[in-house]
């Protein structure tokens, strides 16, 4: 028998085996194995250029027709069974899916077995392309999948623009979801996973880029920016999905050129309804405020803060980034001007309810100034320190306006500063002033804890700064028998006034240094030391300028001028002029540094008027 013959006689025993038993229990794999070789044994005669016989020509023709019919039948049934892979469940059939997938991996091998061979001498169905079919077989089921998604049924959602979103939306999650626990192991060697994910991919891609093609209402806008920057991304980061999708190497759902106008337009309609959010709290801000525990209280601050963070909690939410939200917080900002005008108002006003509703305001500002601090990162930088400006500048109204009747009440008491009366009789002087300052205070029992102390901190330095002027401005001259009653009244003073204040509630402890610094000028004997003492007050308070020098120097006729010239010479070398005031930490409340305490303390001649008038006395 000849060699061809024994290739069709090995044709025969092959179809004459069980490929079709194998094909009808789905044993895919086997089948598609027994046709290869088959078809191995049979193409070899034409490799090897074998056979001349017409009888048996024909007969290998013949065969070669059965075998591709066996392959179109094994073909049709791995198609088949691809197809129903979203109805796949029980084990037999993930069985029967991996027996189709490895058919297919069978036949792309043998494609490349062919690849090169003359096209007379290999099969006429080769190469067969069962990877491209099987990819676009694929793509077709996933796209009538997602056509055929059903509008989501939620009563809530009025839109039908939303409804397609989301209906698409759950069919692809359900799907992936369903292709990760059944299919997934149904392709060995294969993330089978990310390729659906593409696929559905390019189906949503496409549903909102026709979508967002079109004029978009706001809701509807946001709606897709949600499920671009949120939904969507959360569904393929699953934890049922993980290892499987690469979300990160899939295209943006939507282009530059499309999703910035959306965004656009979402950060204008939040900044719209932010901004008629705190006009409305400003407008319907109570003209009497209430009374909580013995405080006065207003909640525009908490309506305010809410307001504002939840329209950047939104904006984060829709658009996906905290950069982007940031542009909504420069409403803030307007908010906190109006707010100062709405205060300035009151205060100008000066209705009978404008202590409560101040007092009420002043527990508001601080907790604006908290809000703004313990959430630094929805705030760009500029935008931040404006705010905090601001709100120094707000309460600075509101204290000024309690401060100032302080002031005006005490104003025969501070003229006696300085005076004879006043060495004779500074405890006197002092108890004056303290129980005039005593009785405002007990006025402000009314105000929250933490804003006394602001407010007490604040009349502290301003008292203390108004006594410190006002003995400057008296162009007294001690003699060497008074001046060590001017010191000591000083000393005593001071622990008076610092006492009072913060036993009640001031948070300024370092302002106990400043007269007890002053009356050590007074009395300081050596020169070197009078420098000494001069250097570390400019050091403790950078604007403690020549002016100051020349002003409480004038108190010290037992200088002589070259004393004093040199005085002002080595203060002049050792302090760089017009220093500025700093603060030890940038989120540091300005209220309580007193460094800038000498900037309170005005003396109305300049610093070389001021010597001259001090060397002419001399």
């Amino acid at each position: 028998m000849s060699s061809t013959e024994n290739v069709c006689v090995s044709v025969k025993k092959c179809k004459m085996t069980s490929s079709l038993q194998n094909l009808k229990e789905q044993h895919f794999a086997l089948a598609g194995k027994q046709l290869l070789d088959c078809e191995e044994r049979l193409f070899s005669v034409k490799q090897d250029g074998v056979g001349s016989s017409k009888s048996l020509m024909e007969e290998e023709e013949d065969y070669e027709e059965r075998l591709k019919k066996d392959f179109e039948e094994l073909l049709e049934e791995v198609w088949l069974t691809v197809k129903n892979s979203f109805e796949v469940q029980t084990e037999n059939e993930k069985v029967a899916l991996k027996q189709a997938v490895l058919v297919i991996q069978q036949e792309e091998e043998q494609d490349r077995r062919w690849e090169g061979v003359a096209e007379k001498e290999c099969p006429p169905w080769r190469p067969r392309c069962c990877r491209q079919t099987h990819d676009s077989l694929l793509q077709n089921m996933v796209q009538r999948r997602m056509e055929e998604a059903k509008l989501d049924s939620n009563t809530d959602i009025k839109s039908s623009i939303q409804k397609e979103i989301t209906g698409k939306g759950k069919q692809l999650k359900q799907d992936l979801l369903h292709i990760a626990e059944h299919v997934r192991s149904c392709y060995p060697g294969e993330n089978v996973c990310q390729l659906y994910a593409k696929l559905y991919h390019q189906e949503f891609c496409a549903t909102l880029r026709e979508i967002a093609d079109y004029g978009l209402s706001d809701a509807d806008c946001s709606h897709v920016l949600q499920w671009v920057n949120i939904h969507y991304p959360s569904i393929l980061r699953r934890k049922e999905l993980k290892g499987f999708i690469e979300y990160e190497q899939l295209e943006a759902l939507l282009p530059a050129n499309m999703l910035e106008p959306l965004e656009e337009q979402c950060l204008t309609q939040i900044e719209d309804t932010l901004q008629t959010w705190c006009l409305n709290i400003l407008k319907e801000e109570k003209a009497e405020p209430e009374l909580r525990d013995g405080c006065y209280f207003s909640p525009l601050a908490i309506d305010a803060i809410k307001c504002v963070h939840d329209a950047i909690t939104s904006a984060q939410k829709v658009l996906g980034s905290c950069s982007k939200s940031q542009r909504i917080t420069h409403q803030i900002k307007e908010f906190l001007i109006s707010y100062q005008d709405y205060l300035k108002n009151v205060t100008e006003d000066n209705q009978g309810n404008t202590d409560t509703v101040l007092k009420a305001n002043l527990l508001c500002i601080r907790q604006l100034r908290e809000y703004i601090t313990t959430n630094q990162e929805l705030f760009p930088a500029h935008l931040k320190s404006d705010c905090r400006s601001l709100l120094v500048s707000i309460r600075e109204l509101c204290h000024g306006y309690f401060t100032k009747s302080v002031h005006k009440d005490l104003k025969g008491t501070y003229a006696k500063l300085g005076t004879s009366e006043w060495l004779k009789h500074s405890e006197h002087v002092c108890g004056e002033l303290l129980e005039g300052v005593d009785t405002h205070i007990q006025k402000l029992t009314d105000l929250d804890k933490t804003c006394l102390q602001d407010l007490l901190s604040h009349l502290h330095k301003e008292v203390l700064a108004e006594y410190v002027r006002t003995l400057m401005k008296k162009k007294i001259k001690l003699g060497k028998a008074n001046i060590q009653q001017a010191a000591e009244a000083l000393r005593d003073n001071n622990q008076r006034i610092h006492t009072l204040f913060i036993e009640a509630g001031s948070r300024m402890d370092d302002l106990k240094d400043i007269l007890e610094s002053l009356a050590d000028l007074l009395t300081l004997k050596e020169l070197h030391t009078i420098e000494l003492e001069l250097a570390n007050l400019s050091k403790s308070y950078p604007d403690f300028c020549e002016a100051h020098v020349c002003a409480w120097l004038h108190h010290r006729p037992t200088l002589s001028t070259a004393e004093l010239r040199m005085i002002k010479e080595t203060f002049s070398e050792l302090r760089e002029p017009n220093t500025p005031v700093e603060t030890d930490h940038q989120e540091q409340d300005p209220l309580y540094s007193s460094r800038d305490f000498f900037s309170k303390v005005f003396v109305r001649c300049t610093a070389q008027q001021s010597l001259g008038h001090m060397l002419s006395c001399i």
